[in-house]
């Protein structure tokens, strides 16, 4: 995995949390790390493209995985929050990166398997072509196809993966590629 070099933390979307608590928790987060480390706050709008530059301190707002990609280009050395939204879940990532749970205070434990973390990496390495038709797609095929029923968890998977920098788009082509081997496997 990469070496982190920015701090993470999250708002897990849940019944429990109102979506203005959450983005009221992640804002004083991220202003907080702004001033502790003299990082300019910026909130990510979403579907926007580009980053405004590195050593950010950055705030998301129900995020999709380009949002995350980019921002993370914006917060080397920097800060990062996400609240997350139903539609693109991060658990994956806050498990990757050790993000703070905003709502716990606690650190996000990592419980992915060995065998998944090991998968992740390997599909990671043929990314190379966002997961296209070829030799990237059909080693991601592989690689998806061997896995253990417990580790076939989309969530995880793409999450993890967006931490280690895939794009929004590949990380789709990626699930659904997920989704047609393991229907196929359990068929």
């Amino acid at each position: 995995m990469s070496v982190l070099t920015h701090r993470t933390a999250w708002v897990p979307s849940d019944d429990h949390t109102p979506r203005s608590d959450a983005a009221e928790l992640a804002a004083a987060w991220v202003l907080e790390q702004a001033r502790a480390h003299a990082l300019q706050p910026v909130l990510r709008d979403p579907g926007k493209g580009g980053s405004p530059g590195r050593g950010h301190a950055v705030l998301a707002y129900l995020p999709d995985y380009d949002d995350v990609h980019h921002s993370l280009q914006a917060v080397r050395y920097g800060a990062f929050a996400a609240v997350e939204s139903v539609a693109y879940p991060l658990i994956g990532w806050a498990m990757a990166t050790r993000a703070l749970d905003l709502t716990t205070g606690e650190i996000t434990v990592d419980s992915r398997s060995e065998t998944l973390k090991e998968a992740i990496e390997r599909i990671h390495f043929f990314d190379n072509n966002g997961w296209t038709r070829g030799f990237g797609a059909d080693s991601a095929k592989r690689i998806l196809g061997d896995l253990p029923p417990p580790d076939r968890d989309k969530d995880l998977l793409l999450g993890s993966l967006c931490a280690l920098g895939s794009r929004g788009r590949a990380l789709e082509r990626l699930g659904d590629l997920a989704q047609r081997v393991w229907k196929k496997i359990s068929t």
